[in-house]
Order: structure tokens, then C-alpha cells, then sequence
């Protein structure tokens, strides 16, 4: 598995490595300190993955992304950077990206949004599913039928880690956390994962 790790801070980039490296036993991770150099590395065929930071040179806000989007419509492409606001996660989101990774992620909970990614699915950020419960609206409804477990669960859900990490977290079984979130699935309406993070999104909740 190949994956571009893109950043200018070379501090960072050593800093991040070793949690890119743990995505899969057979990662191989390439560095590029600029989107030029990106697209020199992947020149020769797109990679499995690749991380781009935010403010880096050649990256003019989106249109890095944009231009590997319609480069390799196919690359899995996630977004990192230090300031992680809901217009810059929202526009990237439209823009194509598989997903935001905040800087201040822990490296634990980055592998396994990076890990979710690469699996076919999309990581949004903590921060863009929180809100204020007085609000109101339906996806505050939907929460409020949400036992405090189920609750709990869905806090670590949105992560991105899997059933095992969130079982220890809370000291459950996995089969636990897997019956919780058949429940969490049907009370939300909806089948998966994915699904339970964009209706959580679209409605500000939570």
C-alpha cells in the first residue's frame, strides 16, 4: 500500500509517520513537502492515499485538492491541517475529499480514520458533530431517544475507531458495542456507519 504524506513542516511530518506507517502492515510512505512535489510522485500512478495539508506550497486553499480529484478521481485524498472550522471541513467535504483530519487528532484516533478512509468510507472531525442540544432541531430529536451508553458510543463512533478500541474504552464486550449500535442504527433510521456521520452532519447534531 503506497501513501503520500504531505506537509511542509518536515518536524510534522517525522511526527506523523509513525502512525501512517501503522495503517496497514504493508504501507510504504512516501514524503512531499509541497503539491508539486505530490504530483511528482504520483506522476507514474496514483497512490492508495494521500494526506494533504492544507496550507502548503502549490496548494492555493482547495484547488490542490481539486487538481488531484480530477487527476485520479479514484485516490483516496484526506485533508489535514491545524485550524479544522466547519466551512473549511464542509468545503472540503464538497470538494471531494475522503476526508478532514484536525492536527490535534490523537495518533490513535488518526489510524483509525485513516484506516476508515481507506476502507471506502469518509472521516469528518468530532467538532462537526457537536452542537447544542437546546437547539432543537431534528437531529436533536433523534439524539434525545439515544440511551446514554448509545450516546457514549456514538461519541467515540464518530472517531472513527473501531468496535474493539471503543469496547475498551468503555469496558464492554464487542459484542456490547455491536448490539448498542444496532440499536443506535435503527433509532437513527439509518444502516451503517457512514450513514449514521452524514445524518449527524446534515442536521447539526449531536
Amino acid at each position: 500500500m503506497r501513501i503520500i504524506l504531505a506537509d511542509d513542516h518536515v518536524m510534522i511530518r517525522e511526527g506523523l509517520r509513525p502512525f501512517v506507517e501503522r495503517i496497514a502492515a504493508d504501507a510504504i510512505v512516501q514524503e512531499a513537502g509541497s503539491l508539486p512535489d505530490v504530483l511528482a510522485l504520483v506522476k507514474d500512478g496514483p497512490a492508495d492515499l494521500v494526506i494533504l495539508d492544507l496550507k502548503m506550497p502549490g496548494m492555493s486553499g482547495f484547488q490542490g485538492l481539486v487538481t488531484l480529484r480530477q487527476m485520479y478521481p479514484q485516490m483516496r485524498c484526506v485533508m489535514l491541517s491545524a485550524v479544522a472550522d466547519r466551512d473549511h471541513v464542509l468545503e472540503a467535504i464538497r470538494l471531494g475529499a475522503d476526508g478532514f483530519i484536525p492536527k490535534h487528532l490523537s495518533g490513535a484516533a488518526m489510524v483509525s480514520a485513516l484506516q476508515l478512509v481507506l476502507s471506502g468510507e469518509r472521516f469528518i472531525p468530532a467538532m462537526m458533530v457537536e452542537r447544542n442540544k437546546a437547539d432543537g432541531d431534528e437531529g436533536g430529536d433523534l439524539i434525545g431517544k439515544l440511551t446514554p451508553r448509545e450516546r457514549d458510543i456514538l461519541r467515540l463512533l464518530r472517531e472513527g475507531l473501531p468496535n474493539k478500541v471503543i469496547a475498551n474504552r468503555l469496558e464492554v464486550s464487542e459484542v456490547t458495542v455491536k448490539s448498542h449500535l444496532g440499536n443506535v442504527f435503527r433509532k437513527l433510521g439509518v444502516q451503517n456507519r457512514l450513514q449514521a456521520m452524514r445524518l449527524l452532519v446534515d442536521s447539526e447534531a449531536f
